[in-house]
């Protein structure tokens, strides 16, 4: 039996077979992106929140205290970026609270013009002390937060539940976990904590041993965020690539 196609399909009478041309494409040089550090950086605040935020499970994280491992972390620039991600993906209203006393200025710190800056005395809404952003979005300063009344556990808690009935979402500000509890303490009466690195900076294992300290006191770690990361290839060599 003969393979030849020829014999196993002759052509009809008179019908000539030709075969179809197939035009030929010059294939284009592949475009390689360009990286875009300002991109990056929302992309991953945007996962950041989907994770800490939208799961339910076990817990709803509602409430939550970022804190740096470092003072040197810029901790507001990634509160305020994670609240302005939450005010643009949510319905409720969000609260982005500083909670640090010893932090500069509040206007320093959030970069806002005319923030209000009241001790909270005498009124029933935390928002009526802060500074609205947006539709969605609030900065409370720390005056507004802590009051002019002597702080104990009681009336922290108090406060707490008034930022409960007035945000649907809060990022809290707090103090750096290496050296202060603050973060353990509000931690502790929120929905957990997120631990912020700083790229390059940060020691592992004064990272880990906050981390463990945190969980020694009962503080539900709900994840990490690193901050200042330089992407390692130069651009002038990505380029090339």
């Amino acid at each position: 039996m003969s393979t030849r196609a020829s014999l196993l399909f002759p052509p009809l009478e008179h019908e000539v077979i030709e075969a179809p041309v197939k035009e030929r494409h010059t294939p284009e040089p592949a475009i390689r992106p360009v990286w875009d550090a300002g991109r990056f950086a929302d992309e991953q605040i945007q996962k950041l929140v989907r994770q800490v935020f939208f799961p339910g499970w076990p817990k709803p994280a509602r409430h939550v205290v970022f804190t740096a491992v470092d003072e040197d972390a810029d901790l507001a620039g990634v509160c305020l970026n994670v609240g302005e991600a939450l005010a643009r993906h949510v319905d409720g209203r969000v609260g982005v609270i500083e909670t640090t006393l010893e932090m500069p200025e509040f206007e320093d710190v959030f970069g806002v013009k005319g923030a209000i800056s009241a001790v909270k005395e005498n009124f029933n809404s935390m928002r009526s002390a802060a500074h609205q952003i947006s539709n969605r979005l609030w900065l409370v300063p720390p005056t507004s937060f802590w009051g002019a009344e002597n702080i104990s556990q009681a009336s922290l808690e108090n406060t707490l539940n008034q930022v409960r009935h007035d945000f649907d979402y809060a990022v809290l500000h707090a103090s750096p976990a290496a050296i202060s509890s603050e973060a353990a303490v509000l931690g502790h009466m929120c929905d957990g904590v997120v631990l912020v690195l700083r790229a390059h900076a940060t020691n592992r294992i004064v990272a880990q041993k906050v981390k463990e300290t945190l969980q020694a006191a009962n503080v539900r770690v709900l994840g990490a965020v690193l901050s200042g990361r330089t992407f390692p290839i130069p651009e002038s060599l990505y380029k090339r690539l």
